[in-house]
């Protein structure tokens, strides 16, 4: 008998990435007859089409969508193939509203874990041990969700996140990826200690015979930065691909370096080792890289974390949790990294 699953994930892109690993386990549940219609951001869709467990990607487009519009198209899906189940992963006002536009569909809602996230960012001193001791994202999406659909979650077994099949790049040399970019301003390391990195990289004999590939949006401007080293090992790609072409060039890439954001995420799903920079959120949200060789980079402040998306602006003049790794420092990850 089939069972279709209606999974909402409008955003962003690393949260995406993360949630397919409860495709793959909804599929070692349920088998053959699963079913799943994917609902996410039109940007985004690129992460989940062509995942050999979901049959239909349902596109939003956040900035002039409808939402009565989106749930219209589930009404006219489910004339032809009824929807069983529907799993809400985001959890927010917008995934609220479309659950209350589809009141006959059961579902079941992610849980956000606000109250324990309160405390980390208001009582650091009484973090939640249970929030703390979160593992890496492999483990912990579908630990999450174990409650939730009253399934066995085994360690031997673990769920992983989906690469979405992208086009290779022709490059003729071997490279490294920096991504700068992140959703929030203040959960980004500072564009001038990215610059003096590459600089550093360039000019650092473990890295000769390899180039260095900048990948950001096309609104990531102050990745122009990087123009200024005008060195033909450089090659700046902001602006100029594809979510699906970047997905290519970070599953080529020797070593991605970025912000807690998702081309990090994306690359480990790829195998690709990273060096994850952490400002203003934190590893205990259980967010941060699981392969050996993959490092994370940050400095324990009392202030930090001091949100859970990175969205709030820094209080100070000068963000300590960021100024204070300095560029010697993300080389040095980089050499243990390699």
């Amino acid at each position: 008998m089939r069972f279709h699953v209606l999974m909402v994930r409008f955003s962003s892109l690393g949260d995406v990435v993360l949630q397919t690993s409860v495709i793959q386990w909804l599929k070692q549940q349920h088998g053959d007859r699963l079913r799943i219609t994917f609902v996410t951001s039109k940007e985004f869709a690129a992460l989940v089409e062509g995942h050999p467990y979901v049959h239909r990607v349902l596109k939003f487009d956040r900035r002039g969508g409808k939402l009565k519009g989106l749930a219209r198209e589930i009404r006219a899906l489910e004339e032809t193939d009824p929807v069983d189940l529907l799993i809400d992963l985001h959890g927010t006002t917008r995934s609220l509203l479309l659950r209350w536009m589809l009141p006959h569909l059961p579902r079941l809602v992610v849980e956000k874990s606000r109250a324990a996230r309160f405390f980390l960012l208001r009582l650091p001193w009484a973090w939640p041990k249970r929030f703390w001791s979160r593992r890496p994202h492999v483990e912990r999406v579908p630990r999450d969700w174990q409650g939730i659909l009253l399934a066995p979650f085994e360690k031997t077994n673990v769920p992983r996140t989906f690469a979405p099949p992208a086009p290779m790049p022709t490059h003729p040399r071997p490279y490294l990826v920096f991504s700068p970019v992140a959703s929030f301003e203040p959960k980004r390391w500072p564009i001038e200690h990215f610059v003096e990195l590459a600089r550093l990289t360039l000019a650092d004999a473990r890295f000769a015979g390899h180039d260095l590939v900048v990948l950001g949006g096309k609104g990531d401007d102050y990745c122009r930065a990087f123009d200024a080293l005008q060195d033909p090992r450089l090659v700046n790609l902001q602006g100029k691909t594809s979510l699906a072409e970047s997905a290519g060039w970070v599953r080529q890439a020797r070593l991605v370096v970025g912000n807690d954001s998702g081309m990090n995420h994306l690359a480990e799903t790829n195998e690709v080792p990273v060096v994850t920079l952490f400002g203003p959120t934190h590893e205990a949200f259980g967010f941060v890289p699981h392969l050996p060789r993959s490092r994370t980079l940050s400095v324990e402040l009392w202030c930090r974390p001091c949100s859970p998306t990175g969205k709030r602006p820094c209080f100070r003049s000068e963000q300590f949790c960021f100024t204070a790794i300095t560029p010697a420092h993300v080389l040095q990850a980089m050499g243990e990294a390699w």
